[in-house]
């Protein structure tokens, strides 16, 4: 299952939610992130210290071993997504 970072907890209590979707494409999986106030039917949950993060079944089955983190960048910030530590 998705981890959240501790750095992504604070910004996803900042910002509020997100929601994670998956497509395959031709070049592999396009990953999809947007504010989401409430998960949509079928969409895993995860949630860490009041952290939100809504995935949709192909981005959990892609995500399952990831950790999701953040790089603040001034007035704003992008995710990344790294291995889970064994």
């Amino acid at each position: 299952m998705l981890e959240i970072s501790e750095d992504a907890v604070e910004a996803l209590t900042q910002s509020g939610p997100l929601r994670i979707s998956a497509e395959e494409t031709d070049e592999g999986v396009e990953l999809q992130i947007d504010e989401a106030p409430a998960p949509r039917d079928g969409d895993e949950i995860v949630e860490r210290d009041g952290a939100r993060v809504f995935l949709d079944p192909a981005a959990a089955d892609v995500l399952a071993d990831q950790v999701l983190g953040v790089h603040a960048h001034g007035d704003h910030f992008h995710f990344t997504f790294d291995d889970q530590s064994s």
